[in-house]
């Protein structure tokens, strides 16, 4: 004894079930290619241009600012920001340069006229100090920060500002960054 009240239950739930079993479907499927398809490697580095920043820097800094050149074209820049005032202080101007190395390491460059102490000290991440290096004529302060595989080197001037150079990379990698600074050009 079938109602049409029975068949439109029945026809109600096929379609409930086929609605179900296609979306199962359509699940397995996006599950399938995400798994079949690989993800680009997030090692790959992003190259960005960091010449308008050097060019806001050299109109800004009320110091003398440095930038990096002649580098191999196997350093890759990464990152650039240029802040003025902000967590520095009212005044200051902060440019980070930041560059993988050849060997994909991590090197960037720190410079500002804010208060040396509390910059090095948050640049280096509380460094251990090491015994000083001289590079080009300039002795250089190292740190080291062996927890986060961090070395810096880095150098304050009367005149009121510093420079870090630092990262993950060796330090050979900071010594030739550190070389290649020379004075941008306002």
């Amino acid at each position: 004894m079938s109602t049409p009240q029975a068949g439109l239950a029945w026809a109600v739930v096929n379609r409930v079930l086929r609605g179900g079993v296609s979306a199962l479907a359509c699940l397995l499927a996006a599950a399938v290619v995400v798994v079949a398809i690989p993800a680009p490697h997030a090692a790959e580095p992003v190259i960005i241009s960091y010449r308008g920043d050097e060019a806001k820097l050299a109109r800004l800094a009320p110091y003398p600012a440095v930038a990096p050149s002649g580098l191999p074209a196997s350093w890759q820049p990464v990152s650039s920001g240029l802040a003025v005032g902000g967590a520095n202080g009212a005044g200051t101007v902060t440019w980070q340069l930041g560059y993988m190395t050849p060997d994909g390491s991590l090197a960037s460059l720190e410079e500002t006229n804010a208060s040396a102490g509390a910059f090095v000290r948050r640049m280096t991440n509380d460094g251990t100090p090491l015994a000083p290096a001289r590079l080009d004529g300039r002795t250089w302060s190292l740190s080291a920060t062996p927890a986060r595989g961090q070395r810096s080197m880095y150098v304050t001037s009367p005149a009121g500002f510093t420079v870090v150079v630092t990262g993950n990379a060796t330090w050979a990698e900071l010594r030739e960054l550190a070389a290649s600074l020379r004075p941008v050009a306002g």
